[in-house]
Order: structure tokens, then C-alpha cells, then sequence
């Protein structure tokens, strides 16, 4: 799955606010709409390897914003 240079920066906001509540206003440099934020959160929870154990690493806190619950690891 591929996904846009969007998606990528929204994942990016989310990944560096990890465990803290994004709303539209983190994304100032980004245009984002409704609509548009979740058609990219629909992609960026399809993509391989999100939630492959079951839990979902993008929550939605329903009328304020996402979260990033999952732990980032980083690799050697």
C-alpha cells in the first residue's frame, strides 16, 4: 500500500505527539479537512503492519482529535 506524502505527514505529527491528542490545529502548515484528515486516517490505519496484534495504534477521540497509542521503536 502506498500512501501519500499527507498521510506520511499526518503519521509523522501523530508518531512525534505520541500518547498526547492531535487536533486540526497541529496541522497548521498542512490544509486538512474533515473529510480529507479521515480519508488519510482510513489509509493510514489499512496500511501493513498497524494493528497487527489486534490493538489500534491511531485511536480517534470522537469530536477532538487522534492519538498515536502505539510504542515507537526505533531501529539500529
Amino acid at each position: 500500500m502506498r500512501l501519500g506524502s499527507r498521510a506520511i505527514a499526518i503519521l509523522v505529527t501523530l508518531v512525534e505527539r505520541a500518547g498526547e491528542l492531535v487536533t486540526k490545529q497541529h496541522w497548521r502548515t498542512t490544509t486538512v479537512t474533515d473529510a480529507n484528515l479521515t480519508v488519510h486516517m482510513v489509509a493510514l490505519r489499512r496500511a501493513p503492519g498497524q494493528g497487527n496484534s489486534g490493538e489500534r495504534c491511531i485511536l480517534n477521540v470522537p469530536g477532538r482529535g487522534y492519538r498515536f497509542a502505539a510504542r515507537a521503536r526505533t531501529s539500529a
